[in-house]
């Protein structure tokens, strides 16, 4: 789960560095709106990252029960596989 969350941390990382760039040096032959649609996708990139950042914060303190841990709803025995 956190490889998962790790890619989506750089990924999103490097989309705003590669928007940042942009910025930098505004190219003014682009139109406003084209601005505003970079900068809703810049939006878009720190909301994942910070969602990124939050969640693998989570999952590193132990948030939530994975399928190998033991006591996880995974491990309990089905009844109905049971044998008297």
């Amino acid at each position: 789960m956190l490889v998962g969350v790790d890619t989506t941390l750089a990924g999103a990382q490097a989309e705003l560095v590669e928007q940042a760039k942009g910025w930098e040096n505004p190219n003014p032959d682009i139109p406003e709106h084209v601005r505003d649609q970079a900068e809703l996708r810049a939006g878009h990139a720190r909301t994942k990252l910070e969602w990124a950042k939050s969640l693998s914060k989570r999952l590193s303190e132990g948030a939530y029960t994975m399928a190998d841990d033991p006591g996880s709803w995974r491990t309990v025995h089905d009844p109905l596989k049971m044998r008297f």
